[in-house]
């Protein structure tokens, strides 16, 4: 991202969700962050372990083991986190998600490690203006839907069953995927599909998705 001074290295060129990575780095304190560090050694779509990204994400390899903080800010199940922590005895974590059912299953998992594991109930991009912590040296970002919200019907999200059209990544949020369809207009729907989901048909996807509401709504 050269015109914003920052340079990441993708660790799974084929996975990457582009726009919801450059959405992350537009939040002035991340792109702040990661100006900062130092690309992982070996270039862009080189395998990395953990331990190797480890030393990508804090340049100073002593504080790994002297308390370094790493925001991992998409925890999810934690298993990134776990992975962390056990390679790293004196690394802390802080670990970001909006999905309460993600956060509990966390720290069930992540328990043993006692207080070296935070829990911060927001978005990625929620965390950085009130955070306690005065300096952090890494985060880990994992963009993108996981099997906890795909493999749940009543969540909206699967392609394999019939169910609500929920979405919702944070259950408690007040605005479903329903609602957008049924009260967005056709520019604002083409929109949302062009820029968030990459489809060259949004705006044939869009006139469909008003026309056939008009007939009964969308559920």
């Amino acid at each position: 991202y050269p015109a914003a001074g920052i340079r990441i290295t993708v660790l799974a060129p084929g996975l990457i969700d582009t726009p919801m990575a450059e959405r992350a780095i537009a939040d002035p304190a991340i792109a702040a962050f990661l100006r900062s560090k130092q690309p992982l050694a070996g270039g862009p779509g080189r395998p990395a372990d953990v331990a190797d990204a480890a030393v990508f994400l804090c340049s100073d390899e002593a504080r790994l083991v002297t308390g370094a903080v790493l925001v991992d800010a998409t925890l999810g199940a934690g298993g990134h986190s776990h992975r962390f922590l056990t390679d790293f005895p004196g690394l802390r974590v802080v670990g970001l998600d909006r999905d309460p059912n993600a956060l509990a299953i966390a720290t069930a998992r992540l328990a043993p490690f006692g207080d070296r594991m935070k829990f911060v109930r927001t978005r990625y991009d929620g965390y950085w203006d009130d955070r306690d912590e005065a300096e952090v040296d890494a985060v880990l970002f994992d963009l993108g839907v996981s099997s906890m919200q795909l493999d749940r019907a009543e969540r909206g999200f699967s392609y394999a069953q019939d169910a609500p059209l929920d979405m919702r990544m944070d259950p408690d949020a007040p605005l479903t995927a329903a609602e957008i369809l049924n009260t967005y207009d056709e520019k604002a729907l083409a929109r949302i599909l062009r820029e968030y989901g990459e489809e060259k048909f949004a705006g044939r996807i869009a006139g469909r998705i008003v026309r056939g509401r008009d007939r009964a709504p969308l559920a």
